[in-house]
């Protein structure tokens, strides 16, 4: 009876839970471009089917370096983001039909390495219409051929440097004040200039901001009391950008270094009507008001009704 007890115990023993190896892998490697250069802040997405979400997503650390744990076994493809790009491990390759499939076994790491196209690279330095460096300046570059951007700020001395795909065409657009500009120091995208930029290639941007314009004025109804509460649109008659402000109870309105130089056709409009300055019926009659880089220039009106008081 004792040697039977003692066999369901060592059987039962047999049977029972065991502490078991870990059961998933994980995937591990580095980001190089093809100069030999690490690529920080890599974006690293592990793919069972390039067709469905990543499994997992991280970023690459400072030296380029990535591991991806806790994934089950079996097989997947890795798609590095390289800011505004991609390419599929082993890099330089953009088809996920061609990428590199890599085994994962439970409680392994398998290696998975990449050298990856070398970005280009804009950097260059921003002043203002006072010659001053662009402290903090927003930048951004866009992709001529299909609109993708790429983002930065200027340093303190108003410089930026900003990784862009290769061998693409790219405009850049900088903000010093409340409107953006393009280089060469021009509001019209049509005519910026182009920047073509290789693989590992620095091109050098410099450029010194145009000073805003401005219209500012008062206006009084037809009873000659201030118009307070009057809609004052700004019509760039080349470009038809509108901006538009609003009179204070004294009629007064200043739009002081929000505009680009050009020329403009004022507008006002409140419940009681509409017109055009100077006192004009319609677009097509209004006066053609011209400002200069830095200059505010003054349009003052009387309305052709009388407004209610504030």
């Amino acid at each position: 009876m004792l040697a039977a007890v003692a066999g369901i115990v060592a059987a039962s023993s047999a049977a029972g839970p065991a502490f078991a190896d870990d059961p998933t892998g994980s995937l591990a490697g580095v980001v190089r471009d093809t100069r030999g250069a690490a690529v920080p802040g890599a974006v690293i997405g592990v793919f069972a089917d390039p067709s469905s979400d990543a499994v997992q997503e991280l970023q690459a650390d400072s030296r380029g370096r990535f591991t991806v744990s806790g994934l089950e076994a079996g097989a997947y493809q890795v798609r590095i983001g390289l800011g505004g790009w991609s390419e599929w491990a082993p890099g330089r390759i953009s088809d996920p039909a061609q990428a590199r499939t890599y085994r994962v076994r439970p409680d392994r790491t398998t290696t998975a390495n990449s050298v990856v196209t070398a970005a280009g690279i804009i950097a260059g330095r921003f002043f203002g219409p006072d010659g001053k460096p662009a402290a903090r300046a927003a930048v951004n570059v866009t992709n001529v051929d299909n609109a993708s951007e790429h983002g930065g700020v200027t340093a303190a001395d108003g410089t930026f440097r900003i990784r862009v795909r290769p061998d693409q065409t790219f405009i850049v657009n900088y903000a010093v004040g409340p409107l953006g500009q393009y280089v060469p120091h021009t509001f019209d995208p049509a005519r910026a200039t182009r920047f073509f930029v290789r693989s590992g290639q620095t091109v050098r941007v410099t450029d010194r901001a145009v000073a805003l314009s401005g219209i500012s004025g008062r206006l009084t109804d037809a009873a000659g009391a201030p118009a307070g509460g009057v809609n004052v649109s700004f019509i760039n008659i080349d470009t038809v950008n509108q901006s538009d402000t609003t009179t204070g109870p004294d009629g007064a309105y200043d739009f002081s270094g929000l505009l680009e130089p050009g020329r403009y056709k004022v507008r006002f409009s409140s419940e009681g009507g509409s017109q055009y300055a100077h006192q004009k019926p319609d677009y097509g009659s209004a006066d053609i008001i011209t400002v200069a880089s830095g200059e505010t220039a003054v349009v003052d009106d009387q309305l052709l009704w009388v407004v209610a008081p504030q």
